[in-house]
């Protein structure tokens, strides 16, 4: 506990002196069409995790315990550092970190050689020779899943924090004190910077971000220890526990990736349909969508710790997270259907301040609607009625037109016959 609470002063000291800097180095994250913030935002958070961590971790004497983690964490984080400065093409940043994930694997022997019981016949999946290369891309997949749910304030570590609760859960209950006590220490770190990162009374936007530096780092932290708990003889939980404790960033990235490439589109490609995306277009503030998601999350981490220390079978754990899994993509693949209800069932509120709004107030609404993804604006009753005016004004104008030009030539005969006379 000591070492989690020097490690939550250290990276508060951290972030604190990093944001003055950032802007000077560029290390900023400015507002575009897909970032809706104000200003410039510092991207040290991530930087000042892991420097708050390898520093109690050499205080307290264990860095060289962990050195392959600490290494592969180094490169991440100096890459997203780069990434946020940059920019780096999706493949480059790919080989960087299935290169990170492969010191933790052969530098600590921390892979996944097998999956459990998941399914009943086989028993125990192992994997044999596909242990190192279903490790890497596993990897991968997890460090990209807490990227991408870097996109609301609080959330990304939020979520880190949820699952890093349950691992330590499982450490404390199965005496694993080395576990325990670098998941504290992270876990001290994130807290630190969770004080910058979410909005609190008063604050109307985060002062510091994660950066892809962090997002990366939270990611490799979490399959570290998700390994380290659940293989070997000696395990504590069973690996199907772990998608649990992760199951809000991996059931919205993988839906993500099934609907782009259903869309015909690249499965790296940015766009503004993951979960919190969808919360937010529903009218849900930044605050209540990032404590909406925390408690799915929490929720999920609860199930998992559940079925861990009661034993449940794991295939139907993992039975009914695939279930999860395919209700939250077909919500999804109906996003815009979800946000309406979301919006006049859920969370109704007036756009403009009274209790309630009068038939006036309605006609002169606006809203945006989506249809796969792509955003509608609905016209008021105000605009539609104009149209309609402007519709019969242009289709009279137009008849009269055509009339006029029918007359014409009986027009021209009647002058002619007339200057005859």
């Amino acid at each position: 506990m000591f070492t989690g609470m020097l490690a939550l002063v250290v990276t508060a000291f951290l972030v604190e002196a990093a944001r003055r800097v950032a802007p000077v180095v560029g290390l900023v994250d400015r507002p575009n069409e897909r970032k809706a913030h104000k200003g410039s935002i510092p991207l040290v958070g991530g930087i000042a995790i892991f420097s708050g961590f390898l520093l109690v971790m050499m205080v307290s004497g264990y860095a060289s315990d962990y050195w392959a983690f600490l290494l592969a964490a180094a490169v991440l984080v100096a890459v997203g550092a780069w990434d946020d400065v940059r920019g780096l093409d999706p493949v480059v940043r790919l080989l960087f970190q299935a290169g990170a994930v492969l010191i933790v694997a052969v530098g600590e022997n921390a892979y996944v050689s097998d999956l459990g019981t998941i399914v009943p016949v086989i028993g125990n999946l192992h994997l044999g020779w596909m242990a190192m290369p279903f490790t890497v891309i596993a990897g991968v997949g997890i460090i990209n899943a807490f990227n991408m749910s870097d996109g609301v304030d609080g959330h990304c570590g939020t979520l880190t924090l949820v699952a890093l609760t349950g691992l330590g859960t499982v450490a404390a209950v199965a005496g694993k004190q080395s576990e325990l006590m670098l998941i504290i220490t992270l876990a001290g770190g994130l807290i630190g910077f969770l004080f910058y990162n979410v909005r609190l009374p008063g604050r109307d936007q985060a002062k510091v971000f994660l950066g892809d530096a962090g997002s990366y780092l939270l990611g490799l932290s979490v399959l570290y220890f998700t390994v380290r708990l659940s293989q070997g003889p000696e395990r504590a939980m069973p690996p199907v526990a772990a998608l649990w404790f992760c199951m809000v960033p991996l059931v919205d990235t993988i839906g993500m990736i099934l609907r782009r490439i259903r869309r015909g589109r690249s499965p790296f490609s940015p766009d503004r349909e993951h979960i919190h995306h969808i919360f937010l277009h529903a009218k849900f503030s930044v605050t209540a969508t990032w404590i909406g998601l925390a408690g799915v999350a929490i929720a999920g981490m609860l199930i998992g710790l559940l079925g861990t220390i009661t034993g449940t079978s794991e295939s139907f754990m993992f039975s009914a997270f695939l279930v999860v899994g395919a209700l939250y993509y077909l919500m999804v693949m109906r996003a815009w259907r979800v946000m309406r209800f979301l919006s006049r069932s859920i969370n109704r509120r007036n756009e403009v301040k009274i209790d309630r709004r009068t038939a006036g107030d309605r006609r002169r609404e606006t809203s945006i609607y989506y249809v796969d993804g792509i955003p509608m604006e609905r016209r008021t009753g105000e605009d539609r009625r104009l149209g309609q005016r402007r519709d019969v004004e242009e289709e009279a104008a137009a008849a009269a037109a055509k009339l006029a030009d029918k007359n014409q030539p009986d027009l021209e005969a009647g002058n002619k016959a007339a200057r005859i006379h």
